[in-house]
């Protein structure tokens, strides 16, 4: 009884784990194009999403194949079970081409989860004054799927050369004459980015 139980626990675990990363991969792009915040990443950010979550997911994975060779190793139920479920050559051969990419949907189900509710929380909360200069350096459409209104701006930090985009919605004639000139980014700071508010020029 308590084999069947476990069975159950690791079907439902399995299949959570393949179900989840592909809704997130849907539904977090649509509630973020509906809400569209003008998020610039700061240090922390970057340190949370590229440095710390690739660790983490890494961690999980290797956690959760010591999880399953235990309980291979321990419960013949199990390993009887395993057996059966990849006695299928095209079984295998899905298994071996998925495999490596368990660690990518990790990392994609922990940035989804986790990056677009950081912009969403600072866009729709209130935050300490922000400004700073940045080069605009390129101007582009937006595409057909975004209103007229609609420019994808990209900036570089003169002192630090890092660069930004996001997409804006204000002054698209103006900005688009605007093109490597000088721009104030004004906004507000939350403790993981800064949400734009206004563009200075």
């Amino acid at each position: 009884m308590d084999e069947l139980k476990l069975k159950k626990i690791y079907d439902n675990l399995l299949f959570v784990a393949i179900v989840l990363p592909i809704l997130l991969c849907i539904t977090i792009p649509i509630l973020m194009d509906f809400t569209d915040p003008p998020f610039i990443s700061n240090k922390l950010y970057n340190v949370v999403c590229f440095i710390a979550f690739p660790v983490m997911s890494g961690a999980v994975f290797i956690y959760l194949n010591i999880l399953i060779f235990n309980k291979y190793r321990r419960c013949s139920t199990y390993k009887e079970h395993l057996k059966y479920s990849f006695s299928d050559t095209k079984t295998k051969l899905s298994l071996i081409f998925m495999y490596p990419l368990f660690p990518l949907l990790i990392y994609a189900s922990l940035y989804f989860l986790f990056s677009a509710p950081i912009k969403l929380w600072a866009y729709y909360t209130q935050g300490d004054y922000w400004y700073k200069e940045y080069i605009l350096t390129d101007v582009q459409e937006c595409g057909t799927e975004y209103e007229d209104s609609c420019t994808r701006l990209y900036f570089k930090d003169p002192k630090t050369n890092e660069t930004h985009d996001f997409r804006w919605y204000e002054d698209k004639s103006t900005i688009m004459n605007n093109k490597n000139d000088y721009v104030y980014i004004v906004g507000e700071a939350s403790l993981f980015g800064y949400i734009v508010r206004n563009l200075e020029r």
